[in-house]
């Protein structure tokens, strides 16, 4: 993850409350063929969340988009679809550049980056290419990147703490407790998504109202069959500073039809195909 320290800037009180809503701009480079699905990526993202909670920022990265004072409505991304490192080597990386702290003390990205490796692009389904972009664009959103600044995660804790997940975690899959993070798989796997089985190789047994098991959540470490975004992941922008859609009960535009996917290992830094 590439992200910034934030530069010691002082700053009084900002009592004005600001809902403005979610803007993704991708700022895109490399074959043409694949700017429609950075574009339906950003469409979705921007479906399920509508807007922050506050977005009013009173600190920044010193490279932020955003200056204090100014309310937080659109996150700009560059993407790149260019060679890496050749076929069978890294996939690509993803996550924050530049964030800002709200007046409701929110950390927030204003400003990240992913970037795919041309080589192996190329090899991918549709499928998989979409599932793979909302995947890493949910990162750069702060899932998974920004827990530990928005105080809903530990690293090597194993146990997400954010209150409207875990509310989901027990209602929509029936669990007591808080949701569980992944710890295998590495660094950029471990740390930043929820639990599955090492390497997608099973079913957890952790499934929701539609008998959909946990292995096959979007955020999960490894891509399997299936792909659906759950309320949980949904509820897991509310706990850090997003306002979402109440509740996601049907697989959602550009992974309703991610069927018969191989196996991918996603992460938040370097990823490899297995």
């Amino acid at each position: 993850m590439r992200l910034a320290c934030l530069s010691l800037i002082s700053f009084g009180l900002l009592t004005s409350q600001a809902h403005a809503a979610l803007i993704i701009n991708v700022n895109y480079s490399g074959d043409p063929q694949y700017q429609s699905d950075f574009n339906s990526a950003a469409a979705t993202w921007q479906s399920l969340l509508i807007g922050y909670q506050n977005g009013l920022v009173v600190n920044r990265t010193a490279g932020s988009s955003y200056s204090i004072g100014q309310t937080v409505s659109n996150v700009f991304i560059d993407a790149a679809v260019s060679l890496i490192d050749g076929a069978g080597g890294t996939l690509g990386s993803a996550g924050p550049d530049q964030i800002v702290l709200d007046a409701a003390s929110f950390y927030l990205t204003t400003d990240g980056a992913m970037q795919f490796d041309s080589a192996d692009w190329a090899s991918l389904t549709p499928q998989e290419r979409q599932a793979v972009i909302l995947h890493e664009m949910a990162h750069v959103l702060g899932f998974g990147t920004l827990w530990n600044l928005n105080g809903v995660y530990t690293n090597g804790s194993g146990e997400y703490t954010g209150i409207f997940a875990t509310q989901a975690w027990q209602s929509e899959f029936g669990q007591s407790g808080t949701p569980d993070v992944e710890l295998g798989g590495g660094t950029g796997t471990a740390n930043a998504h929820w639990n599955e089985v090492d390497n997608g190789a099973g079913t957890t047994g952790i499934t929701d109202s539609q008998n959909r098991d946990m292995r096959d959540e979007l955020m999960t470490g490894w891509l399997n069959s299936s792909i659906f975004i759950s309320n949980m992941t949904i509820a897991s922008f509310r706990d850090i500073g997003f306002t979402p859609v109440t509740t996601v009960s049907n697989p959602e535009p550009g992974t309703s039809a991610l069927l018969g996917l191989g196996l991918v290992a996603l992460g938040v830094a370097k990823r490899r195909r297995l």
